[in-house]
């Protein structure tokens, strides 16, 4: 018995109830993040109707209880703090990856690995109170006081420097065996081949890496 094109073409009945449960999946998700945003919307807008944005901007400090909610200062303190965050830990972060997939033996590197792993996964309100147990009064003997944004931006670069490591590290083992290969023919030297081949090939895991970072980050700004 011979087939048609257009049967071999065509999708099969599995396929098409595959694309209609993604299709759900899809509509759902996105119908929980408009939900979350009326939701939102709709707590928010008795306040709204009588403070008008322009107080959010341009009065003198937060306190609501006395009719002031300028929102500036923490908006500034979290951008500032996350872009910190993000300098230090960004660098920190590509140069494990390469350490992991490029310097280290295999042992090694699997020790590595792991406690990278292990960092990854330790919960945020550990690292914010080891900030204001521990690393806040050292802080405030180099430069008082301690509670404020240089350890703010230190703990955020701890909490953050697993995920750019872990994520830098897949962005290189996914770089074929090829450009490596082409590269050693080449003559270039093991720094030549991670500036002109590695990095250049990873740079969207990177780039990918380094904006899940700073999402964390600014949603770790309250420990």
């Amino acid at each position: 018995m011979t087939l048609s094109k257009r049967n071999i073409l065509s999708p099969s009945l599995t396929d098409k109830r595959l694309a209609w449960l993604l299709s759900g999946c899809a509509l759902l998700a996105a119908l929980i993040v408009v939900l979350i945003l009326g939701f939102l919307l709709n707590e928010s807008w008795p306040v709204l109707r009588h403070v008008s944005l322009r107080h959010f901007f341009a009065d003198a400090s937060w306190h609501p209880t006395q009719g002031l909610y300028n929102l500036m200062p923490m908006l500034t303190a979290t951008l500032l703090s996350s872009l910190g965050a993000l300098v230090l830990a960004g660098p920190l972060g590509v140069a494990s990856g390469l350490f992991m997939h490029y310097y280290a033996p295999p042992r090694l590197a699997g020790v590595y690995r792991r406690l990278i792993e292990l960092l990854a996964g330790i919960p945020s309100v550990v690292y914010g109170f080891w900030g204001l147990v521990t690393l806040a009064p050292l802080v405030g003997r180099l430069h008082p006081p301690g509670v404020s944004l240089l350890t703010a931006i230190l703990v955020l670069a701890l909490m953050v420097l697993p995920t750019v490591a872990l994520i830098a590290d897949a962005a290189f083992a996914a770089i074929p065996p090829a450009y490596l290969r082409g590269a050693a023919a080449l003559g270039l030297s093991p720094w030549g081949t991670i500036s002109g081949v590695v990095l250049p090939a990873a740079r969207g895991g990177l780039v990918s890496g380094l904006l899940l970072a700073a999402g964390r980050a600014l949603g770790e700004t309250m420990a």
